[in-house]
């Protein structure tokens, strides 16, 4: 009688996942599958979770605080308390509540400005990539001028001559998103343009031009749908940027030092030599926040990244399975030698 060959167990082989209840599958069915995805890695429900907490304690502000955030009410170089949640500065005012409402003109800078920066960077790079020839030297050679020059410095020099509106935090918020936009479009211009003339090249694109199709068609329904985890990407690393940028003209105190944000917040604690005097909630409440933020986009970011991104999805199916899975020693014939006897061993 011949002996059963077995095959080996291959690790990497993804079993029939288990057939979901009734219940469960019509709701599995309702969500979209880039949502599972996107939800589906523990980094970047961190993420979500901590940009929304941040994001909702700016917009609850007046709920969860009572103070305005120049209020002077409580003692001088207070430590955090149970009635001060992050202290108070050498005014009295109450930091958390700076904290709060500094998350407004924060976010709403950073969110304001890395929206505007992907307006601008694809219809620049799509323009270029699509385009071509003329158009797309000129084009190029205006994003090599300002990815050459040093982001920080130029928006020190341009914010240095540009009035922030006093104490209109509108007119501030909308003055500061122009100067970061203007400054920090170019690298995702170049990244967009060199996409565009990936996808012009392929088959599609070529049969819809063939076909007649008119460019706004081809653009908005051919090569963007293509991209849209490009532009999600450069939403989110522009925003995250873009607070930075923010937080450190504010810092440098020329940015809109007549708000309060997390910036201004930093620049009083320096100016009061917090460091030395031993207030470290001064600076460590707002540097968290700041910290926090960017750690936050940069985890959603890592969703995106999966979602868009099929390798990334097959590497982490495959850890998963092989950190599931128990690899048995396979021998020929069939047999499996027990584990711990070697080799030569057997009776």
């Amino acid at each position: 009688m011949q002996p059963r060959i077995q095959t080996p167990v291959d690790p990497t082989a993804t079993a029939e996942p288990p057939v979901p209840s009734t219940a469960a599958g019509r709701a599995r069915r309702h969500v979209p599958q880039w949502l599972r995805l996107f939800v589906g890695t523990p980094l970047t429900v961190v993420g979500i979770v901590a940009f929304g907490v941040i994001a909702l304690a700016a917009v609850l502000g007046p709920i969860l605080t009572p103070y305005q955030p120049l209020d002077m009410i409580g003692p001088l170089h207070s430590p955090p308390t149970g009635a001060h949640l992050f202290g108070t500065n050498d005014v009295g005012q109450d930091l958390f509540t700076q904290a709060v409402y500094g998350a407004r003109y924060s976010l709403a800078v950073g969110l304001g400005s890395g929206v505007a920066i992907t307006v601008l960077a694809t219809i620049l790079g799509m323009t270029a990539g699509y385009v071509g020839r003329w158009v797309d030297d000129v084009l190029s050679m205006i994003m090599n001028v300002f990815l050459v020059m040093p982001q920080l410095p130029l928006l020190v020099v341009i914010a240095a001559y540009i009035p922030f509106k006093g104490g209109d935090p509108t007119g501030a918020a909308v003055v500061m998103i122009a100067v970061i936009t203007i400054t920090g479009w170019a690298w995702g211009a170049r990244v967009i343009r060199s996409q565009t003339l990936t996808l012009r090249n392929r088959d599609f694109v070529q049969a819809a031009m063939v076909a007649g199709e008119p460019t706004w068609r081809i653009i908005f329904q051919e090569v963007m749908p293509n991209m849209i985890s490009l532009l999600a990407n450069t939403v989110i690393m522009s925003s995250m940027g873009a607070i930075l940028a923010e937080a450190a003209l504010d810092y440098l105190g020329i940015g809109s030092i007549n708000q309060v944000t997390w910036g201004t917040m930093l620049n009083k604690a320096q100016a009061n030599s917090t460091l030395f005097s031993g207030e470290w909630w001064c600076f460590v409440f707002p540097g968290l926040a700041i910290a926090v933020t960017a750690m936050s986009l940069i985890l959603m970011n890592y969703g995106i990244d999966l979602v868009s991104n099929p390798r990334l999805r097959i590497i982490k199916d495959r850890s998963s399975i092989a950190g599931r899975a128990r690899l048995i020693p396979f021998m020929p014939g069939g047999h499996h030698r027990p584990r711990g006897l070697k080799r030569g061993s057997e009776s």
